[in-house]
């Protein structure tokens, strides 16, 4: 199993950070990787999402069941796609001028092979992540 951490100071209130995260119909239109998003159940306390990634041969689809605090966190656990498990949390820490934005993601892809094929890759996705939410935050400012 691979973990990813990456975090980042952005000069944005927590409520910022935290609607981005949870605007997910709009990923497609800040990163590059993402074909397609949805968030097909939504309660205040939940959000079942899915995302299609595209990054040269690696292709697929997987959904997850993200459990909201809000202005706080994101946890997010897999429901359906091409992994044996994947767990993420997004935490969201206010700081005087901000605040800091931390992911934490751990990853199996089921197939060995396709683990070997792709892991690197997905993870270089994913530690991706940190930096265009927060270039997307202050787009937007």
């Amino acid at each position: 199993m691979r973990e990813v951490k990456r975090s980042a100071l952005v000069n944005q209130p927590p409520a910022r950070l935290y609607a981005l995260i949870n605007d997910i119909e709009s990923y497609p239109q800040f990163l590059p990787w993402c074909s397609h998003a949805s968030g097909a159940a939504r309660t205040p306390q939940e959000i079942v999402a899915t995302l299609g990634v595209r990054q040269g041969a690696l292709q697929g689809e997987f959904t997850t069941r993200n459990t909201l605090e809000p202005d706080r966190s994101v946890h997010m656990h897999l429901v359906s796609g091409p992994f044996r498990e994947l767990e993420g949390q997004w935490l969201l820490t206010p700081v005087a001028q901000g605040c800091r934005v931390d992911l934490t993601m751990r990853f199996a892809f089921r197939n060995s092979l396709t683990g070997l094929l792709f892991e690197p890759k997905f993870a270089e996705t994913v530690g991706s992540l940190v930096d265009a939410f927060v270039a997307r935050a202050r787009s937007l400012a």
